[in-house]
């Protein structure tokens, strides 16, 4: 058995994060399905229309991820 420790990886896409598409923890779930892209969030949550976690039940949080004030379109947290 390898002891080496994985990268985290998406829950939907399977990829790891990178500073272009980091990973993100917007409900309580842990584990190797704790992590998610925005991207592959934002694309599940219009598909299922719920906002929240089908698995833990957690409201997901919607904050801006823009740091200028001006630009933000509101993003997941």
């Amino acid at each position: 058995m390898d002891t080496a420790e994985e990268a985290d990886i998406c829950r939907v896409c399977r990829s790891e994060g990178t500073p272009e598409k980091p990973l993100y923890h917007p409900c309580v779930c842990t584990g190797s399905i704790k992590f998610i892209h925005q991207e592959c969030l934002v694309q599940w949550l219009k598909h299922s229309r719920k906002e929240y976690c089908e698995l833990c039940k957690h409201r997901f949080a919607f904050t801006p991820t823009c740091w200028c004030g001006t630009c933000c379109k509101g993003g997941i947290l």
